[in-house]
């Protein structure tokens, strides 16, 4: 690894990454997953079972104030950025 490479960012977090980046545990991201307070849906890459997650998106997530999945649902569809 180069010293370049070492500064590159994940462009898809792990739920292990999104918990460390939120500061909180993984059983209240799965709290928060299952009452849909967790805003964000998963990424899916072909037939990749892993479940990832949009660095960039919840970086806006959490920058509107962390909405509700619905209404942050609602916020993005009208959003041409996303």
């Amino acid at each position: 690894m180069t010293a370049e490479t070492a500064k590159i960012e994940p462009a898809l977090f792990t739920i292990p990454q999104v918990c460390a980046y939120l500061n909180i545990k993984r059983a209240t991201f799965y709290k928060l997953n299952s009452t849909g307070a967790f805003g964000l849906l998963p990424v899916q890459l072909g037939t990749c079972r892993k479940v990832l997650y949009n660095r960039v998106e919840i970086e806006k997530w959490v920058a509107t104030g962390c909405p509700h999945r619905k209404q942050w649902q609602a916020q993005t569809k009208n959003c041409p950025s996303n």
